[in-house]
């Protein structure tokens, strides 16, 4: 049987694994921002367009997804307050 201790440590587990995929996340935005999207090109497949908007495209939706997974280190830290106060009945 899982024990509270148990249990709070797998959600600490979990909201350091998302903290390390947010850096790693912001770190590749950084980079995909950093590009010169006059350097690039885009290939033929899909819709019309140029390099400067996808790369933009790409930009916004990393940060999107940095936004979205912001959204749940809060959720785990509101999990992570009431799950520490759990503990068993002696």
């Amino acid at each position: 049987m899982s024990t509270p201790a148990d249990l709070d440590e797998q959600v600490t587990q979990i909201r350091d694994a998302l903290h390390a995929l947010r850096r790693t996340l912001l770190d590749l935005e950084r980079t995909y921002a950093a590009l010169d999207a006059h350097t690039l090109d885009v290939n033929e497949p899909g819709d019309p367009t140029t390099a400067p908007e996808t790369l933009d495209s790409a930009v916004d939706a990393l940060r999107a997804a940095q936004d979205t997974l912001g959204i749940a280190d809060a959720d785990l830290d509101v999990a992570k307050r009431h799950t520490a106060r759990l503990t068993e009945r002696p």
